[in-house]
């Protein structure tokens, strides 16, 4: 069935001269025809057809025909065989974009870069995390052992209070899936700080100001917690969304390890979101259950972290925002919870061997 009769001017590539024709389409055989006076019918297939629109001025080509164009000049005309091909989707979205004007172009470019910006700090950071998971434990040792190697220099170790934690640590079950090793460092400094190779930090001046071993307790089992759920290399992997999530869909393995090597300096700083913060409390605390240990030793941590900030902000406290509602949370927590404390000798002294180093 015939479809649209319109008039055209044809180059067939072959010579510079051009000659009118009428166009028309034919449904059922999806066919561009071209019918001139006396001659036969020239046939074009609608899906080698490539369409551009300039103004009123409308060019048709062919994929199969080198040379060959298809002009159409009238406003009338070229507005009547432009429809005709879109409603047969012979117009690509390129064309079609420029054919909505430029207020409607700039309106689309400002959506797309809206949808853009919104996949990039909404969907992008939350898939880059679940992608970390895809990765061997072997990346977080590598990242651990770097940082501990090239950052540890800076700081004094304490070596007779790196034993005693050490031992202490022993005392404890972690529910941890790799090797535990804790390091004191010699400073004034409220802070401590996880290693996702299972390293723990901790600062001389935080254990000076603990009371209780139960405190000290509940700052490693709280640190421990960060080490069991991945969340250096999840959080790391969230900042780098973009690369690392384009890395991941390419299969780039080796590109994501190196990126995050380079971000590795960013251990002793990485701020984790709330939900993991909240993650590590509650499972610190289940610990202390876990271990017969006095709950409200994460309290006591707690609150030696607000007595330092009436002073000044320590690092522990930029680094673990919020610790008024957190230790609300854990009282809560304590207060839900039926628990057995059992005082703990070999704990106790050795947390006072601490306090006296």
């Amino acid at each position: 069935m015939m479809n649209g009769s319109l008039e055209a001017v044809y180059f067939n590539g072959e010579s510079s001269s051009s000659k009118s024709v009428t166009l028309s389409i034919d449904s059922d055989t999806r066919e561009l025809r071209l019918h001139s006076d006396g001659e036969i019918p020239v046939i074009w297939n609608l899906d080698h057809l490539i369409v551009d629109r300039y103004g009123n001025i409308l060019e048709i080509r062919n994929k199969q025909w080198d040379g060959a164009l298809i002009r159409v000049d009238d406003a009338y005309s070229s507005k009547e065989i432009y429809q005709l091909l879109k409603r047969k989707g012979r117009i690509d979205l390129h064309t079609r974009l420029l054919d909505l004007g430029i207020l409607k172009i700039v309106g689309v470019a400002f959506l797309l870069l809206g949808l853009f910006v919104g996949a990039y700090f909404y969907l992008l950071p939350p898939l880059a995390e679940r992608a970390a998971m895809l990765l061997p434990e072997s990346v977080d040792d590598e990242m651990g052992d770097l940082f501990e190697s090239e950052v540890l220099g800076h700081y004094k170790i304490d070596t007779k209070k790196s034993a005693l934690l050490q031992e202490f640590v022993s005392k404890i079950e972690f529910n941890n899936s790799k090797p535990l090793k804790v390091v004191v460092v010699q400073s004034n400094e409220v802070n401590a700080f996880a290693l996702p190779n299972g390293t723990v930090v901790v600062f001389s001046e935080i254990i000076d100001n603990m009371k209780g071993y139960e405190e000290l307790a509940a700052l490693l089992a709280h640190e421990v917690s960060h080490v069991n759920n991945r969340h250096s290399i999840k959080m790391i992997c969230r900042n780098l969304a973009g690369y690392l999530t384009v890395s991941l869909l390419f299969s780039d393995v080796n590109g994501v390890v190196a990126v995050i090597a380079e971000n590795a300096q960013q251990l002793h700083t990485l701020s984790y979101s709330r939900a993991k913060e909240q993650e590590a409390d509650e499972q610190g605390i289940g610990i202390l259950f876990q271990n017969n240990i006095n709950p409200h030793g994460a309290v006591m941590l707690f609150e030696q972290l607000e007595r330092e900030s009436n002073v000044n902000i320590p690092k522990i406290i930029s680094s673990h925002p919020l610790t008024k509602d957190r230790k609300k949370h854990m009282l809560e927590i304590i207060s839900e919870r039926k628990f057995k404390v059992t005082h703990n000798v070999n704990l106790k002294s050795l947390f006072k061997q601490l306090k006296r180093h």
